[in-house]
């Protein structure tokens, strides 16, 4: 925008300012207003005014800004958004073409950015080089003479554009997390287990991937693998100390025990809230099948070729080789097992998924 176009559109809005407070103080019939008046009632329509006047005179300023760059540039019209940025959910895959003088907000979820020209980062005043993911609460202006596109990465994201813009739909994906991109290593095991409704996300739209998983957690995993059977559940007697009924586990923890897929932790104990490592994991995983679907195990891996081969646990050492001979553990090429890490949503979706298609579809 030009300079003088700037400054007419501060004149205007001091012209204004002025013309209401002349207009408020005659309607009044009154010179002499007191303080508290002023603060209670003319300032406050003052205020009101002048947000009118300002917002007015901005909306206007920047249709014809955004026509004159259009125009200047050639291109053909782009879609005009709207004067006031409104979050709105996007899917994995839509993509966002900016004109020149469009702004954005980035709320939550990956969006990456490419562009020709100049985008700033109104948040920190500096320039972002093509192809940069955005920050989350941050605010962009594409400069004149650039454009640009922004694809959507996650699964979700939160996204707030004003001005001119186009939008493409993509293909969408099979979950709703904004914490869950496409570039992450782990996001075809959540959207395996999220469409098989082994798991649900820790919210509508976040699936926490990092988050370590408990005994009772697990336990109910299984219970769905297992395709939900609720009559073994009903019929299934077992009692823990630490297990009291009413508790959301109770009767996962008894299917889960009468069907040897868990044991306890001794002296009548299960510890449900104590959190899984990666060598419990694949003790459950490892009797789950062979105690419950009945499936012949094959495999076993030379535990000494790992650096931490030493660290299994002689009750998970079965285990573990079968799980690392047929590929059920992922991060091996680093030479570790990392057995007693506690084991991640993400770990066990992967190791879950790894399974199903591995295992128990060749059987």
């Amino acid at each position: 925008m030009k300079q003088h176009s700037r400054k007419g559109i501060l004149a205007g809005i001091l012209v204004s300012a002025t013309l209401v407070v002349g207009i408020v103080a005659y309607s009044t019939g009154d010179s002499l207003i007191s303080l508290e008046y002023w603060k209670n009632t003319i300032q406050g329509s003052i205020q009101t005014e002048m947000e009118q006047t300002v917002s007015q005179a901005l909306k206007e300023a920047y249709e014809d800004a955004a026509s004159k760059i259009q125009a200047d540039s050639g291109q053909e019209p782009i879609e005009q958004g709207s004067t006031g940025l409104q979050m709105q959910m996007v899917r994995q895959g839509d993509q966002f073409m900016l004109g020149q003088g469009s702004s954005f907000l980035m709320g939550a979820g990956v969006v990456s950015l490419s562009h020709t020209g100049s985008v700033i980062d109104v948040t920190t005043g500096e320039e972002i080089p093509s192809v940069s993911v955005l920050e989350q609460g941050h605010r962009y202006l594409v400069a004149e003479n650039t454009s640009g596109t922004a694809v959507v990465d996650s699964g979700a994201a939160y996204l707030a554009v004003e001005g001119p813009y186009q939008t493409q739909k993509g293909e969408g994906t099979g979950h709703p997390f904004v914490d869950v991109s496409a570039s992450d290593w782990y996001e075809p095991a959540v959207d395996y287990v999220y469409s098989k409704q082994l798991f649900s996300g820790v919210s509508t739209d976040s699936f926490a991937p990092g988050l370590t998983m408990n005994r009772a957690m697990v336990v109910t995993v299984f219970y769905r693998l297992a395709g939900s059977p609720e009559q073994e559940m009903s019929q299934a007697q077992a009692s823990f100390q630490d297990v009291k009924e009413g508790s959301w586990y109770y009767d996962f923890v008894r299917w889960g025990y009468v069907q040897g897929v868990t044991a306890g932790m001794g002296d009548n104990l299960f510890a449900p809230e104590q959190a899984v490592t990666r060598q419990q994991i694949l003790v459950m995983l490892h009797s789950f099948a062979r105690n419950y679907l009945k499936l012949t195990l094959t495999g076993a891996a030379d535990l000494q070729a790992y650096q931490d081969g030493a660290e299994v646990a002689d009750w998970a050492k079965e285990a573990v080789a079968w799980a690392a001979a047929n590929g059920l553990i992922s991060g091996l090429e680093y030479g570790t097992l990392r057995p007693n890490d506690a084991a991640t949503r993400a770990e066990v979706a992967d190791i879950l998924m790894r399974f199903e298609e591995r295992i128990r579809a060749g059987q």
